[in-house]
Parts: C-alpha cells; structure tokens; sequence
C-alpha cells in the first residue's frame, strides 16, 4: 500500500508585512493507494489540488480539525465537486464525500450550508448529497480497508472552540495532524510512534505557554515528537516573525533527534522516505 502527503497550505489566515514566501492556509491532501482524503479545508484548496494534478472529483474524505475559517472552507469546497460532477466528471468517486466534523460543529453545519444555498431550503442536490459525520473524542473509522481516521479533542480557543487532531494510521505508515491545539494530554496518544507529525507551531519563540488560546511552539513541538517517538517532525502554521534558523534550532533544543522540517507548500512526504 502505496502512502503519501502533500503539503497545499502551511501558513496562517493572513500573511505577516514582511512575509517574502506566500503560504496558503492549511490543507495537507493525503493519497491512501488512491484513497485521497484532506486534513482541513482551507479557501482555495480547489486551485492547490488542481496545481498537484489532483481533480477535485476524486476527493472522498475531509477531516476538519475546527471550524476557524482559515480551515474550513467547506461550502466552497462541497459546490467545486457538484458542479465538476455536473460538467462531467467521469471518476466514479465524483458523487462521493465523507466530511469528518467535531460532533458540535456538525450539528450546526446545516445552518451553514442554507446560508449558502437558500434558494435550495439549505438542502442537497439529488446528485450529490455530501455526507456529514460528526465525532467524539475517540471517534474511530476504518475509511479503507487497514486505514484508520482517529480523532482526538485538542485544546484551541481558550478551550472553547470544538476542535480534534487525527490520526491515520495504514500497514504502510502513521501520519498525524495536531490541527491547531496547545499543550494537551491527546497529543501523545495521536503521535505516538507516527512515521510524520504535522504540527501546528504558531507561537514565536521564547513565546510558548501551556493553555492560553491554544497553539504550540517549536519547542513544544519536538518536545511532543521526542515523548511519542515520531520518526518526521514538519513544523507548520507558523508565522514569518522567527528566521527558519530560529524556528529549527528552537525546535532542536527539545532534543529530539529525528527529521525536522520547517514545512513549506508543495513538499511531499511518503511512507518509507523518512
């Protein structure tokens, strides 16, 4: 089985004035031997998928780690599928998509979908009607036959905002996606012995705090890695505030050991590369 990442956003909601490299908000496109799932779902993923050679139409599953609009852009997404199926997508997986949602944000998200779409009565086409699963902590599906999406609770808004991290796990490899969290006890269980850790790393360094409103540091992040035993560290969601030497020898001084990167769009991780 065939397992790899591709990084389409790794920045934050809005670039800082010194920004020289452009980095998209967050969406890591995951291709599981065909079965391609997205880890959050941010504005304009349609374009980033489209510039990996990738048809929107053969996008079935999207995990949400929270619903702050620099990662979830769903309406937009759902609407781009319908009507590549209506021009004629002929991939038999144009018709289908499975939208992972903290339980919270899923009963609420019909609420947004008619405001998007009140000519409809917020409903569905007969066509195409996405599904919507909502997930408690510890939610668990095998979403391929030998892959597994776990979700976890994560700390993020000063605790308030509903929001998981995941885990994939498949007979090729584990990936992990912390989603945007602080310090919290989840953490490990999610990364645990993870050939990649996507981590989010917003706070500056010297500037890392447990609670707060929820975000880690690099520091923090390969003190996470090093405690569940994680082969690949990427280092994302990070503002331009620290130089990349600043941010990697931060990360560093946690004494971790394995693979550090400071993730950038367009890299790609596979199973067995690391």
């Amino acid at each position: 089985m065939s397992l790899k990442v591709i990084a389409l956003g790794t920045g934050v909601c809005a670039d800082t004035p010194h920004t020289k490299i452009t980095r998209q908000p967050p969406g890591f496109f995951v291709d599981i031997d065909g079965v391609y799932l997205l880890l959050d779902c941010s504005e304009g993923i349609r374009f980033r998928l489209k510039n990996a050679g990738i048809d929107i139409s053969q996008v079935t599953h999207i995990a949400v780690s929270h619903a702050h609009p620099d990662h979830a852009a769903l309406p937009q997404f759902i609407q781009s599928k319908f009507v590549r199926h209506l021009y004629g997508a002929s991939d038999p997986r144009a018709t289908e998509l499975r939208i992972y949602l903290p339980q919270i944000l899923a009963r609420d998200f019909p609420q947004v979908w008619n405001w998007h779409q009140p000519e409809n009565d917020g409903r569905y086409w007969d066509e195409f009607a996405p599904e919507i699963i909502g997930m408690e902590d510890g939610f668990a599906e095998e979403i391929a036959p030998g892959v597994t999406l776990t979700a976890r609770h994560v700390y993020h808004g000063f605790g308030r905002h509903p929001a998981m991290g995941f885990r994939i796990e498949t007979p090729t490899g584990v990936i992990a996606y912390t989603g945007d969290t602080g310090v919290c006890d989840t953490l490990k269980l999610l990364a645990q012995d993870a050939h990649l850790l996507i981590a989010d790393c917003s706070m500056r360094v010297g500037q890392e705090y447990t609670g707060g409103y929820g975000h880690m540091g690099p520091r923090q992040c390969a003190e996470l890695a090093f405690a569940a035993g994680v082969k690949e560290l990427w280092l994302t969601h990070y503002f331009d505030f620290d130089t990349p030497d600043a941010i990697l020898n931060e990360a560093r001084s946690a004494g971790y050991f394995g693979k550090i990167v400071l993730a950038n769009d367009g890299m790609v991780w596979k199973s067995g590369t690391s």
